[in-house]
């Protein structure tokens, strides 16, 4: 494993960080259980052991993650070396599926987290896509801020939701950390504002690198989600069919196989860019992790190559 400092924290993370939003399973938001299909508590024990047995020491969990089960999972593995791992976790999701910063609730959940992960600090706090106007606002820096000053959180952040509020929240230059939306499937808004969030001192964290699984390979035309699994929501149709087009021109471009799958090529295309700090992987099975070790013997690509997969795909995306 290696490891990579988060922006102008002090936090050394590994450059690839834990998901727990499937061990977390299904959560009850909007009078409806949605999420990943829940698995036995065993069996996530044992996951998360072995994450920290390959040098994993970054874990990005939720409030909502099964409603505070991941955080439970957390506790219950690594509350006796604390000091070992990083927690990344975040709010701002209420039941009824609406989204609230006020500093009431907000310090109300903060302090739920705490209670569910056994510790007396959260070393990365960050809110889950507030909307440009408060992103505009100082309302949220302020809240932040004092949490920070309060010892309850060590660096401040923010889950974006779109884009341009990524592009917002650089310019700005008010938080720590940010996580945000970047894989193959979506680089061309990323360019810009990663290289700003990297020369500003700016941790960047990645979400969804495989694009909710869409680039493993593994999905087609006929592939369906069990109900209540997120991506039943979005991924089905004609976006389904034509990402799993643009899968498969990746895949014939850079004559991708089962040595150097489209998933490790997805993987290394993102850990070869220097200006993030981790990519967050969601886990649920024993054998992706030999998935992910392929990944730690691979060879970085160069900045030329790099360079090439930008424009590749850049041009897929203006086709």
């Amino acid at each position: 494993m290696k490891y990579r400092t988060l922006g102008k924290t002090n936090l050394t993370i590994s450059e690839i960080g834990f998901g727990t939003a499937q061990i977390g399973g299904m959560s009850h938001i909007g009078g409806r259980h949605v999420g990943y299909p829940i698995i036995e508590t065993s069996k996530a024990l044992k996951i998360l052991n072995n994450a920290y047995d390959i040098g994993i020491n970054f874990y990005d969990t939720s409030d909502k993650y099964g409603d505070g089960k991941a955080e439970r999972l957390l506790a219950k593995v690594f509350s006796g070396k604390r000091d070992r791992v990083v927690y990344a976790t975040k709010c701002g999701i209420t039941a009824t599926g609406n989204r609230c910063f006020e500093k009431k609730y907000v310090k109300s959940r903060l302090e739920q987290s705490l209670r569910n992960l056994k510790t007396t600090y959260i070393d990365v706090y960050l809110l889950t896509k507030p909307d440009m106007t408060l992103i505009e606002s100082e309302e949220i820096y302020e809240l932040l801020n004092d949490l920070k000053s309060e010892g309850k959180i060590r660096y401040s952040g923010i889950s974006t939701g779109t884009d341009e509020e990524a592009l917002k929240l650089v310019s700005g230059n008010q938080v720590d950390t940010l996580q945000v939306f970047y894989n193959l499937l979506h680089i061309k808004p990323n360019q810009l504002f990663i290289k700003n969030a990297f020369d500003s001192g700016i941790g960047l964290m990645v979400r969804s690198p495989l694009s909710s699984g869409l680039l493993t390979g593994k999905y087609n035309y006929d592939t369906t989600f069990a109900k209540g699994d997120n991506r039943s929501y979005f991924l089905h149709g004609q976006i389904l069919k034509s990402r799993v087009d643009i899968v498969a021109k990746i895949k014939k471009h850079f004559q991708l196989n089962s040595e150097y799958s489209i998933l490790h090529f997805s993987l290394n295309y993102l850990l070869s860019n220097s200006k993030i700090s981790t990519i967050v992987v969601g886990i649920n099975k024993i054998s992706q992790f030999y998935d992910i070790l392929k990944v730690f013997k691979t060879q970085r690509m160069k900045a030329d190559e790099f360079l090439e997969v930008e424009k590749f795909m850049v041009n897929i995306a203006d086709e």
